[in-house]
């Protein structure tokens, strides 16, 4: 039933969720690779199931927590234990990481303040640093929040991918643009050898192309410039 329970969880089927949890009360317990119920319904991006869960859970992990925005609940737990903040979930991620992911801006400034490492990895196939979280998750207002606190705009991943590549190769021109006016580097390449430019144009992102080619123009006057000069 467990599998039967996640299942339910990953397509949305709020009702079959609540009837399987009337029958067998333990599944909010059950685990889906180490994930709980909460965090899977989170990583499908099933918003009434998340309500649904974190009713049923009652008391958050500081995981979920972070994950769901619950920043009363994650502080409690940090009140308790102050080293939970820069922990690991089963997932490799930390709560930062997940605040990020999941575009919780409130809850990661908090996390933030409360001393959580802003530049830390995660501890997993990705290697992604909270900003890369934010990034390919598309949420523009915690990447700068991040960047605003010195997030590095260079982090790269395990496959050699900046913030700026999936920008990149998600055509996302907001983030491409913030990230370039806080000292991201057009010329770093993944571990393949690309560019952010040669992922947006395999993408077909013209207009995310176009931005990164003119970066790339005004950083090559300037070099000139330079040397120049010198």
């Amino acid at each position: 039933m467990s599998k039967e329970f996640f299942d339910a969880i990953k397509q949305g089927k709020l009702d079959e969720v609540q009837r399987l949890l009337s029958l067998t009360p333990e599944l909010i317990y059950e685990r889906a690779d180490g994930l709980s119920p909460v965090i899977v319904a989170s990583y499908h991006q099933k918003p009434e199931i998340i309500e649904f869960l974190s009713n049923k859970t009652g008391s958050l992990n500081i995981f979920e927590a972070a994950a769901t925005g619950k920043t009363n609940q994650l502080a409690r737990h940090l009140a308790r234990d102050p080293l939970l903040i820069n922990a690991y979930a089963s997932d490799g991620f930390q709560p930062l990481g997940l605040a990020c992911f999941f575009g919780h801006c409130e809850t990661a400034e908090y996390l933030i303040k409360a001393g959580a490492v802003v530049n830390s990895p995660s501890q997993n196939l990705l290697g992604a640093t909270p900003i890369q979280s934010a990034t390919a998750a598309g949420h523009a207002d915690v990447v700068l929040l991040l960047l605003q606190h010195n997030a590095n705009p260079n982090a790269r991943e395990n496959n050699g991918f900046t913030p700026l590549h999936v920008a990149a190769q998600n055509g996302n021109t907001q983030l491409i643009r913030s990230l370039l006016y806080n000292g991201a580097d057009l010329a770093i390449r993944s571990h393949d050898g690309k560019l952010p430019l040669d992922l947006a144009l395999e993408a077909g992102h013209a207009e995310a192309a176009a931005l990164l080619k003119e970066g790339i123009t005004r950083r090559f006057k300037a070099f000139r410039l330079t040397s120049a000069k010198n």
